[in-house]
């Protein structure tokens, strides 16, 4: 079955985006989770380009991790540990933040 036709079928838009999610909200969800698991990073240092990474990653996370817990938010954090280590997080913070 075409999956444009079917969505056209029951009066759906097949070009609507199905997920959407601003960049605010995006780090609305991250401060939360580093408020909890790593409250020692320090978001407001971090670079431009560091930070649209965090967010990048956001949305694969999202789609991969279900949102319990914070896995999403923490599977971000985890992915980019190594350049996080730059604003306050020590090698002990992993454990904290890991879900494994």
């Amino acid at each position: 079955m075409d999956v444009a036709d079917l969505l056209k079928k029951k009066g759906i838009e097949p070009s609507q985006p199905a997920l959407l999610i601003t960049a605010e909200d995006a780090l609305e969800y991250l401060l939360e989770a580093i408020e909890e698991y790593c409250p020692n990073l320090e978001v407001d240092k971090m670079s431009k380009k560091d930070l649209q990474a965090l967010l990048n990653s956001y949305a694969e996370c999202v789609i991969l991790y279900h949102p319990e817990d914070s896995h999403q938010e923490r599977a971000v954090l985890l992915k980019h540990f190594e350049m996080l280590k730059k604003y306050g997080l020590g090698d002990e913070d992993f454990s904290s933040i890991d879900f494994c």
